[in-house]
């Protein structure tokens, strides 16, 4: 797999080898206005004209704002289009979320996602946060019915794995169910440019091999005849030299 070098943030193109395929690049901080770069309006903007039959969104993000990510995952889901998902470094709190809705979730070897309760900031008094508290607990029910569709394990399970704020592997993150498959780490694009002469110099060199030992067949078939002829030239001059001494 290889990923072309691409400007962060919110970024929208079509594959220039597939017509069928649209690629979404949401790189940096999930959320709306000023707080964040990466929101469901933005998304749901770039992706509503689109006809294409698939969909590769390319996610690096530490999260943000819980109820875009939970908007955005809901929006993929129900996108006609088939959607993967690409993590390419990392996706973690509300961008673990947005994956959720892919139909598949591809992570490179090197790639982390990570998983937490919602967390906030406060101020007030005690009647406040404890207001706040129950409203952390409704969007923490919120995100595990995101990711429940997804998990393999029990509830309990994927509770202890938000209570501990847990970053995975990408080998990790697929036994739980949160990853498809895992893939070799992305290539840079100048290697594979290299790789790719490397070959085509090998391919040269080797098709230059093979008329050097063409050419150096043709040579031996050329001294071989030549020989036969200085044979044949010899014989005849004995057979004549012969004949002229004879008694």
């Amino acid at each position: 797999m290889t990923m072309e070098k691409i400007k962060p943030k919110f970024l929208m193109m079509t594959d220039e080898k597939n017509e069928n395929k649209a690629v979404l690049y949401l790189h940096g901080v999930v959320g709306s206005g000023w707080f964040g770069d990466i929101s469901c309006e933005g998304v749901r903007n770039e992706l509503d004209g689109v006809h294409a039959k698939e969909i590769e969104v390319h996610i690096h993000s530490n999260g943000g704002d819980a109820f875009e990510g939970v908007a955005i995952c809901n929006y993929l889901r129900n996108h006609p289009a088939q959607v993967t998902a690409i993590v390419d470094g990392m996706c973690a709190s509300a961008a673990s979320v947005i994956a959720m809705g892919a139909d598949k979730v591809i992570m490179p070897s090197n790639t982390v996602m990570m998983v937490h309760r919602a967390a906030t900031m406060a101020f007030g008094n005690a009647v406040t946060l404890r207001k706040r508290a129950e409203i952390l607990k409704d969007v923490d029910e919120s995100l595990i019915e995101s990711y429940t569709s997804r998990f393999k394990g029990e509830h309990f399970e994927l509770e202890s794995l938000l209570d501990n704020e847990t970053y995975m592997s990408a080998s990790k993150a697929k036994s739980y169910g949160f990853c498809d498959e895992v893939t070799a780490p992305v290539k840079n694009a100048s290697e594979e440019t290299d790789e790719s002469d490397e070959k085509e110099n090998e391919e040269s060199d080797s098709k230059a091999e093979g008329r050097s030992g063409d050419d150096n067949l043709e040579e031996i078939k050329k001294d071989d005849k030549k020989q036969v002829q200085n044979a044949e030239r010899a014989m005849r001059f004995i057979n004549a030299l012969m004949e002229s001494t004879k008694l």
